[in-house]
Formats: structure tokens, C-alpha cells, sequence
């Protein structure tokens, strides 16, 4: 009996029990963004999937926010802000090799004082506990 109820429901937000939609999210989220770019009317859309009216509805809802962030349309950049971001690509690759370049500085000085500390048992770096 107890495997009966874990097939047929999943827990649902907050820990409650609840059936398990036949639907997917995928096509949720198809069914919803149809509706929500307005050519169809909701009925139009049930009808089309074979849903009820009320599944177009909750799930447009549902994901209304996740879909409009997808569905934002950025105008075309100006010739100041192509401007702007050619010159910051190249202050960023200037930063990049700066940084590539003291990242193999500090490798080789690291190789250095572990080599001192080998052949010449001289510990150059700080014991900040002594004393």
C-alpha cells in the first residue's frame, strides 16, 4: 500500500502531499509562453493542446516572470557604447596578461625560495608564530 502512494504522489511544496502532474514542464512552459505572447486567446490555446482553460491560466501565471525575463528585447548599442565596450575588451586583456604575467613572477620566485630552502637550508619565508 505504501509503494502505491509514493508512485502515485510526490511531495509538493512545503512537504505536502500532492498528485503528480500527467503534464511536464517543458510543455507547461510551452503551453504558458503561447498564451502569454498574445496571438491566441486562452481558450484558442486549450483547445489546440487539448487542456482546459484552467491549466493555460495557472500555468501562465506560474510562469510569467521566468518567461518575460527570457522574452526582454535589448536595442541595438550606439557607436559611443560600441566604443565603450571595444575599450574596455581591451583594458580586460591588458589585466589579463598582467595578471598571467605576476602569476608566473610569483611561481618563480615560490620556485626559488623552495630551492634555497633545498640546497642551501636557508627558510626564507616568515614563521609569523615564532618568538
Amino acid at each position: 500500500m505504501e509503494t502505491l502512494k509514493k508512485d502515485k504522489f510526490q511531495n509538493g511544496r512545503k512537504g505536502q502531499n500532492g498528485r503528480k502532474s500527467k503534464y511536464d514542464p517543458p510543455f507547461q512552459r510551452k503551453v504558458a509562453l503561447q498564451y502569454l505572447q498574445g496571438n491566441q486567446s486562452m481558450n484558442q490555446v486549450a483547445q489546440e493542446y487539448g487542456i482546459s482553460n484552467f491549466f493555460v491560466h495557472q500555468w501562465s501565471k506560474q510562469y510569467s516572470l521566468e518567461l518575460a525575463e527570457e522574452t526582454i528585447i535589448v536595442p541595438p548599442m550606439s557607436e559611443e557604447e560600441k566604443n565603450e565596450l571595444e575599450s574596455l575588451k581591451k583594458h580586460n586583456d591588458a589585466l589579463k596578461k598582467m595578471l598571467e604575467y605576476e602569476q608566473m613572477k610569483n611561481f618563480a620566485l615560490e620556485t626559488m625560495i623552495n630551492l634555497a630552502k633545498e640546497q642551501l637550508g636557508v627558510d626564507l619565508r616568515k614563521n609569523s608564530g615564532a618568538k
